[in-house]
């Protein structure tokens, strides 16, 4: 099957749907640690985290000063980074977060196919970037305060209707960081879904890093999750990090993979579809089957902030394209590795071209 000929023969289609996503929304401030510094514009940084542990363990028992470049100081967040993604394809998106009240901050100048309504001040991320991955170091403070009472105050729930009711996509973001967000999600399966009218929708969740959150709090929301299939065919999609904490959290023994973990969570949850992504394969289980697609590893990426959000923006144009859960898989693992070797959300016809690696190992 050519994959990149099928996903393009559905543009029209894809870009005649829309998206609407909440509720979070982060400053990025992207750093690289320097390792050596050589003069006054050249220097070396530390290529892995491995290797930047280290010297921090180095460190320990005495002091020690490491040089810290800002690279850039870009929005950022679950909801930004994937309708910013959809938006890029044309998808007309409608993001509602964080992003500075009463006024919006301007760093979120997200593509002109998204909307954005803001809700609360954002958090602000301190983002280390290596070539294997990223650690992330949040301020909360500001955003950790909203609460379901707040949101509401500043957009009623018949507004929130409104917003919603035209999505074919409905995507909820970043439960496990932020304090309230269990309850706001809480609210808005009780409260909102049952409000919009019948049609064919979906609901994407991204719960994002769970590992501060304890194991009942972990396992109540896969259960309130599960419960938004009673409106909507409804998707869970995790990384590889968010995977492992899930398998401590509902199973025995060692981690064996993708398929394993994500068939324990569907069958605890009730949520129709789960996915897996790892940087360099992503699998899903659903309804009827369960698949496994090798991907293709970006050795020298520019960006990897936001990777994660983009592949759920490629997968979920998939979804709009109407395509089977193999091809999304494969639309997801397009879209992220398009972003982190440009460093940017990019075209439908650049994803597209990206796809064609997939076409030639059918």
């Amino acid at each position: 099957m050519k994959y990149s000929k099928q996903f393009e023969s559905k543009k029209e289609l894809v870009q005649s749907k829309k998206v609407c996503v909440g509720f979070d929304g982060f400053v990025d401030y992207v750093i690289r640690p320097v390792k050596t510094r050589v003069d006054e514009n050249n220097c070396t940084y530390f290529p892995t985290i491995d290797q930047f542990g280290d010297k921090i363990s180095s460190l320990a028992g005495r002091s020690g000063n490491i040089e810290l470049i800002i690279n850039s100081t870009d929005f950022g967040g679950c909801g930004p980074h994937y309708a910013n993604g959809l938006a890029n394809m044309g998808v007309s998106c409608t993001c509602i977060g964080a992003m500075g009240y009463p006024e919006k901050n301007s760093v979120f100048a997200l593509n002109e196919n998204c909307k954005t309504v803001s809700i609360s001040e954002p958090g602000y991320s301190y983002v280390f970037e290596f070539g294997d991955g990223k650690i992330i170091m949040s301020d909360i403070e500001k955003i950790s305060k909203l609460r379901w009472n707040d949101l509401i105050e500043r957009i009623s729930i018949d507004e929130m209707v409104e917003y919603f009711e035209d999505a074919d996509i409905i995507t909820l973001v970043n439960w496990s960081y932020l304090v309230h967000f269990h309850e706001i999600y809480e609210k808005f399966l009780e409260l909102v879904m049952p409000k919009l009218k019948n049609k064919d929708r979906k609901v994407y969740i991204d719960i994002a890093d769970c590992a501060k959150r304890q194991p009942e709090e972990i396992k109540a929301a896969l259960k309130m999750f599960g419960g938004y299939s009673k409106y909507a065919p409804t998707y869970l999609g995790l990384n590889k990090s968010e995977a492992m904490v899930m398998h401590s959290v509902l199973c025995e023994g060692e981690y064996e993979g993708s398929l394993p973990i994500a068939r324990a969570i569907k069958e605890y949850s009730g949520i129709g579809t789960v996915i897996i992504h790892p940087v360099d394969s992503s699998a899903a289980v659903f309804d009827g089957g369960e698949v496994e697609v090798q991907g293709v590893l970006c050795e020298n990426p520019k960006k990897t902030t936001g990777g994660g959000d983009n592949f759920n923006s490629g997968f979920c144009a998939g979804l709009l394209a109407e395509l089977d859960v193999k091809s999304c898989l494969i639309s997801g693992m397009s879209t992220s590795y398009t972003y982190v070797k440009n460093g940017k959300c990019n075209s439908f016809e650049a994803i597209c071209e990206t796809m064609k690696m997939f076409d030639d190992n059918e």
